[in-house]
Formats: C-alpha cells, structure tokens, sequence
C-alpha cells in the first residue's frame, strides 16, 4: 500500500532514503561537550548562528480499488504527517488511517486501522563518493472489526519496530547504486491483526543520469514475512523489478515539474492461505506516474496514479484468478 514511494511528495522532498538527490546534506552533529562548543570565541569575532530547523508538514490522501467490485471493495487512506531536519537529522511523525470495504455513498465501511507512526534518521555521511543514513522507527497499529464474527468485533494493537539502513555509492559521475532496507520486529496481537513476528523489506539498483533533468532507475525489490518457530501463518515473499524514469521540465515559474513514470513488474511472488494450508501465487503488473510540483509560498503537491494487472495461481475454484487493481495518491506539504 505504502511503499509506498511514504508518502510521495514526502520521499521527493525529504524522505531518507538514498533514492531522493542521494541522501541529506551533512553538517557537524551539535553534540554539547564537543571541543568545538568549549573553545571560547575570540573577541572581535561574532559566533556564527546555529543552523535552525527545517519543518515540512504535509497531508495526503490515497485510495486502492479492484475494478469491477464497487466502492464496496475499496480502500481510503488519509494521512497527516510533520517532518523535522536540521543537519543530519531528520525526525518524522505521522498518523494514518486505513479504512476497509469503504462505500463512499453511505459514507460507511467495516473494519479499519489508525497507524501512528515516529521515525529518527540520522546521516553518516553524505558526499560526491557515498552516503550512509540509519531511520530507527516506531508504529502502533490500532485495528478495529466490525464485521468479523471470528475477532468479537474487539479492537486490538500491535507495534512494529523498525531499523532501516539506507546508501548511495557512486560508481561514476553518472552512475549510482544505491538502496535501503529494513528489519521490521512485531509485537503484541499478531494473531489477531494477522501480522507475523519478522519482516524484511528492501529495493537496491542503479541509476543513471543522463543530464540533470532526466535518469533511470533499475531496482530490485523484496519483500518478506516469516514467523519465528514453525508457524507460516500469514507468511509471504514478494519479489519485484522496478523500473522509474524521472524527468524534470519546465511547466512554471514556481520550479521543475518533476514527472516519474513507473513500471514493477513481479519476479516471484506468494501467501500463504491458513484456510487451505498452501502456498498461493501472483503476478503483478503495474504502471504508474508519480507527478511532483513545487508551488509558490512553500507549497508543494504530487499526484500519482498507478493501475495493476493481478494474476492468481494455485487458489480457490471460487477466487478470481484475476483482478484489476487502481491506486490514486494526492499530497500536499507546506515548508518553513
């Protein structure tokens, strides 16, 4: 759902990791016994300011809808979120909600989760060679049901834990590998939300720029879940390539449109369904466009549309073995 590219407008702006312009600036960690902060300032010399911080904050709005089931079937997404950077710090703390089986008409749906989510990422390093960050992050799911008999229509909480490397090396002036991943612990209820113990998550590949407005991006994305002991309940691998193309142009005065068409296309995939005690396959094929503007007065919105072309094997006489999946995501931060 999220990946994702958080948010975004939020990843083109100031998310950490190394696929935005190749990682944060870095400026000296303030730390208060450092020599730098003993040293007094020689009389006649003013004391340079200290560097203030940098606060985005930003909404956003996504949708996902299989076709042909009606708005029944879908999934509304808003999120509020606030962004702090200064040096080589970025803090980021947002709340999301994730509504289920949303009929937009009767303004109603069954069962939904609110996500509070806070992340710290600090830069290593950040220079025309390589650069190096680490998030640590924190998320609360707050599930409630409505309709399934099997939960008691109960509320139940569950925390994910996250620590998530990020990188860039450059290969030479106009080729970067570059990627991140992450371990993600889960707590609490995983039975219940259907969450696993364990999850890993990453995309790494290479960019080419062949200007500064236009480059490729090839990745390989994974994503996979696992129980600790010999439970595979709700185990799943989800393996991809991903292919982005960002254009910058010149639409208006306010700066470059920023245009990202995509592609994901995936290399092997499954779930495994508890009903049946087997493993059940996809192939997904998505097309998308990301669209991100800077608007006047420290504003900025991105667009996205991405259509999805779902193939399931080895499932139920009775499932559709193919579905055809819509995403929409609008976004709009405000910078100062």
């Amino acid at each position: 759902m999220k990946i994702n590219l958080i948010a975004a407008l939020f990843c083109g702006a100031v998310c950490s990791s190394a696929f935005s312009a190749e990682g944060e600036s870095v400026n000296k960690n303030e730390d208060h016994n450092s020599p730098e902060m003993l040293t007094p300032v020689p009389i006649g010399l003013a004391a340079l300011p200290s560097e203030p911080w940098k606060i985005q904050v930003g909404v956003m709005q996504e949708t996902e809808n299989t076709e042909g089931q009606g708005d029944k079937d879908g999934a509304y997404e808003p999120t509020v979120f606030i962004n702090f950077s200064k040096g080589q710090w970025n803090l980021y703390g947002a709340f999301y909600q994730e509504d289920h089986n949303v009929d937009y008409s009767q303004d109603t749906r069954s069962d939904w989760f609110n996500q509070y989510e806070f992340d710290a990422h600090y830069q290593f390093a950040d220079n025309d060679d390589y650069a190096l960050g680490l998030m640590l992050g924190f998320r609360n799911y707050q599930w409630k049901y409505n309709e399934d008999k099997k939960k008691d229509s109960g509320s139940y909480n569950t925390q994910r834990y996250t620590v998530q490397p990020d990188w860039s090396v450059s290969l030479s002036p106009n080729l970067k590998y570059n990627g991140w991943m992450a371990l993600y612990n889960y707590y609490n209820n995983m039975d219940n939300n259907g969450y696993l113990n364990k999850e890993f998550e990453g995309e790494t590949g290479l960019k080419y720029s062949f200007s500064g407005d236009v480059a490729i991006q090839v990745n390989y994305y994974l994503d996979r879940g696992w129980n600790t002991g010999d439970s595979q309940r709700g185990e799943f691998a989800k393996q991809e390539a991903r292919v982005y193309i960002p254009v910058s142009v010149d639409l208006f005065s306010s700066g470059k449109t920023v245009l990202t068409p995509y592609v994901r296309r995936t290399l092997d995939t499954y779930y495994y369904n508890d009903d049946r005690a087997e493993r059940e396959g996809e192939t997904d094929t998505r097309f998308g466009l990301l669209i991100n503007q800077p608007l006047p007065a420290g504003f900025a919105i991105s667009l996205e549309y991405a259509y999805e072309l779902q193939l399931h094997d080895n499932i139920d006489a009775s499932a559709n073995a193919k579905t055809k999946f819509h995403y929409t995501g609008v976004g709009l931060t405000y910078t100062f």
